[in-house]
């Protein structure tokens, strides 16, 4: 249920209608909409309403509260739910050569151009350069939801994860549920850096997570040994 929610909550997050989300137009809404039917009974000096005229203000006014929550929850959330697996021991080192591309589908922020996005479940692969560094390069599709919203044309395109292997701080395996989807995953915990705004100092690093889901555990393992191959990184945290 809870991932069902989390999904819903990405999607009204996700497409917009003339330049709005979804779950901006439908807090702005119940709350206009309550505003409206108090201004009207204030106007009409207070009468006497009939029980589902007040039934129909409270569920307007908690279903616009509730869409707020719920948008901060699973923001919070990155709009998955991963439950950990740490007794899964992990596999021999087996680095991946360059060329190789494991398929999976990825959660977290990517940049592309000096724009960072947060995007949930983006068709996505898995590489390793020469240098070790780790890329997980992702496309997003444009997509509607609820007939009338829509992504935004300037988020189609290519988005980009890069992971240095010093920056790793953690890998977990476990399962990522999102909406009905279950699928084996991986948990990175790494020290990202942000895009540098144009004419301004470079952010400092932050602490960030990135989940890949994956359609096999074999793919799974493929990719967790090309981490192991970076050493001194485990479900624990870097040794």
């Amino acid at each position: 249920m809870a991932a069902r929610m989390l999904k819903l909550a990405y999607e009204l997050r996700h497409h917009r209608v003339g330049g709005w989300a979804l779950d901006r137009w439908a807090v702005t809404l119940a709350w206009g909409a309550s505003v409206f039917i108090g201004a009207q009974w204030l106007l009409r000096g207070k009468p006497v309403l009939p029980a589902w005229h007040w039934v129909v203000l409270v569920l307007l006014t908690l279903g616009g509260l509730g869409l707020l929550i719920l948008r901060v929850w699973a923001a919070r959330r990155s709009y998955v739910v991963f439950l950990p697996e740490p007794g899964l021991a992990p596999p021999p080192p087996a680095p991946l050569v360059q060329e190789d591309k494991i398929p999976l589908r990825a959660t977290g922020r990517f940049d592309v151009q000096g724009r960072e996005r947060l995007f949930v479940d983006l068709t996505a692969y898995w590489r390793t350069y020469a240098s070790r560094e780790h890329a997980v390069l992702a496309i997003q599709h444009p997509s509607r939801f609820l007939l009338l919203g829509h992504s935004r044309d300037e988020d189609a395109g290519m988005w980009y994860a890069f992971i240095p292997p010093d920056a790793i701080a953690e890998v977990m395996p476990g399962a990522l549920r999102y909406g009905r989807q279950v699928n084996p995953g991986l948990r990175l915990v790494y020290r990202r850096q942000p895009p540098v705004p144009e004419g301004k100092r470079p952010p400092k690093a932050v602490n960030a997570t990135i989940y890949l889901a994956f359609e096999e555990g074999a793919a799974r393992e493929r990719v967790w040994a090309d981490l192991v191959a970076d050493g001194g990184v485990t479900s624990a945290g870097r040794g």
